[in-house]
């Protein structure tokens, strides 16, 4: 990921694989070999240090809190570059092409009505700036979701009594 930006010789960032799911929004600052992260929320708080001194930290600690916004606006904005391509099936698994030239995999499982969907009814989809539709299935998938490692999040619906 890019650098958010650059204040006295500090370099703030993301990695672009920030867990699975993705964590909470935070930042990486690093100078010399040094590197801490900041959670954003509730409050800016320190997440872990590794090298810099109590009196580092609090300057930036008030580096992170004065820019806070700004790099909010970041974080929102790492997924919602990325969108789909192509997306095309096998077996098994959705591969979705992104935008960032990554394929992303995941199992039909994760979407029981692509799972339970024909060859023609999964690959009868529209692609949008923030996801994939299947119109005749019922099924909206968001990219950001995808990319955070989400799967079906509808609950499931209760059976009738017999």
């Amino acid at each position: 990921m890019p650098v958010v930006f650059r204040s006295d010789g500090y370099r703030f960032f993301f990695y672009s694989n920030e867990g699975r799911p993705l964590e909470a929004p935070h930042v990486h600052i690093e100078r010399g070999g040094c590197e801490a992260k900041f959670w954003l929320s509730p409050d800016v708080s320190v997440a872990y240090k590794d090298g810099f001194n109590a009196r580092v930290l609090h300057e930036l600690l008030g580096l992170a809190e004065a820019n806070r916004e700004r790099i909010e606006k970041a974080w929102h904005g790492m997924t919602s570059l990325v969108r789909a391509m192509t997306v095309t099936f096998d077996e098994d698994s959705m591969w979705v092409g992104l935008s960032d030239g990554r394929t992303l995999g995941v199992p039909l499982a994760w979407f029981p009505r692509l799972l339970r969907a024909t060859r023609e009814q999964r690959e009868t989809c529209r692609i949008s700036s923030r996801g994939v539709h299947w119109e005749d299935l019922d099924e909206d998938i968001s990219i950001a979701r995808l990319l955070a490692g989400y799967g079906y999040q509808a609950q499931p619906q209760p059976t009738a009594a017999e």
